[in-house]
């Protein structure tokens, strides 16, 4: 087979002849299963060679193809995008209606990739790097993904990675530490709980809060030892602070991993503070594993946990479904509260929330609380806690 440096000269060489088009990258996403259960792979990427040459010559026929391993690598000239994303639909139906009476047990799973040449870049390495970088990112699950310089520009991937490490180095070196937001009780004005957000030094020590950087954590797969981090920090704290109640966050992962589960009911037997333990989920792991996620809830609940259900109304959780789930608090998402006082359809969702909790024994806080005006109104519809920076920004100290 042809080495990879020369693949990309000759594919440069095709690239500067017709001066504009589409570089485009399939690849055979189930290959190493492929290779596990046949030994050779070699006729399915054959075969999937022949599909992508047939479908490319009905709309734009190749000027440059060639097999990479578990790719094919092919250069267009140019035609509209509209034409591209329907000959990437159908090399996807063709790659998934696959058969062969041969290998009865062997499927096509592909995606594709395309980049436009010279506005995109001109530089076969660079376009094969950045082809191969959006379909290794795993940030969605498409089967089709066109470059684009805000999303897959390779400088922003090193960004959003080296923030990622930053993440990874405080876990390592134990820098990491908690900021803590109050909780107010709407009848007493004391502070039942505090909030766990995590923290971490950035490069010139100044501590930053990991939120932008947990979406990074999940696509690569770093946050089942975050969850794990927190679970331990909020039990250690805890215990230092008899006095405290503290509410820590869970991932969906971390929520759907068995080992956390086993790790959470070790510490919880060992220590007996999970009277004074909240654990937030989100509302959308509830659509995306509700048995598990019952189970989870169900067993630490066990040990005297508490749970609340995180950004209530962000996703598709309806008032009947509150009936059948063994949540101790919601908290109302912060896109209602904070045009509370203005947007009629806030206002609605919130007071028929807290009434329909009131009535099933939940209890209600509401989130991002900014101001006195807001915190007014939330205190007339009887929500019964209220965070947010009105009352106190996150704090390393309570």
């Amino acid at each position: 087979m042809i080495n990879l440096k020369l693949r990309l000269a000759n594919m440069q060489f095709e690239i500067d002849k017709i001066q504009t088009g589409y570089c485009m990258l399939v690849k055979i996403i189930n290959y190493d299963e492929l290779y596990a259960m046949l030994g050779s792979v070699q006729t399915i990427v054959d075969d999937l060679n022949k599909i992508v040459r047939k479908i490319c010559n009905e709309y734009s026929p190749p000027v440059f193809s060639q097999i990479d391993h578990n790719k094919i690598l092919v250069v267009l000239s140019k035609i509209n995008e509209k034409s591209l994303s329907k000959l990437s639909l159908e090399i996807y139906k063709a790659s998934q209606l696959y058969l062969n009476k041969d290998l009865p047990s062997a499927y096509i799973n592909c995606q594709i990739a395309t980049i436009d040449f010279p506005k995109s870049s001109k530089n076969s390495i660079e376009m094969y790097t950045l082809l191969i970088g959006i379909l290794s990112d795993g940030k969605s699950s498409s089967y089709y993904l066109k470059y684009d310089k805000n999303l897959h520009d390779l400088n922003s991937i090193r960004n959003a990675n080296n923030k990622l490490n930053l993440l990874r180095q405080a876990c390592a070196l134990k820098t990491r530490v908690f900021a803590y937001q109050p909780i107010i009780d709407r009848k007493t004005a004391t502070i039942p709980y505090y909030e766990c957000l995590l923290r971490i030094p950035d490069d010139n020590g100044n501590l930053i809060s990991v939120g932008p950087i947990i979406h990074e954590a999940e696509n690569k797969g770093l946050i089942n030892l975050i969850d794990f981090e927190v679970f331990q920090m909020a039990i250690e704290e805890l215990v230092k602070s008899p006095e405290t109640s503290l509410s820590v966050n869970i991932s969906n992962y971390g929520v759907l991993d068995d080992n956390l589960l086993e790790m959470a009911e070790e510490l919880l037997k060992k220590h007996k503070v999970a009277n004074r333990l909240i654990v937030e989920i989100t509302e959308t792991l509830l659509n995306e594993d509700y048995e598990r996620t019952k189970l989870f809830i169900n067993r630490l609940h066990k040990f005297g946990c508490r749970f609340a259900l995180d950004d209530f109304g962000s996703g598709f959780t309806s008032f009947k479904q509150l009936q059948n789930l063994p949540i101790d608090i919601i908290k109302i998402d912060g896109s209602y509260v904070r045009n509370i006082v203005s947007n009629h359809h806030s206002k609605y969702f919130v007071e028929t929330l807290v009434k329909i909790s009131e009535e099933l024994g939940i209890k209600t806080v509401a989130e991002f609380v900014e101001n006195g005006e807001i915190a007014k109104f939330l205190i007339d519809i009887k929500v019964d806690g209220m965070q947010g920076n009105f009352f106190s920004p996150a704090s390393c100290q309570r």
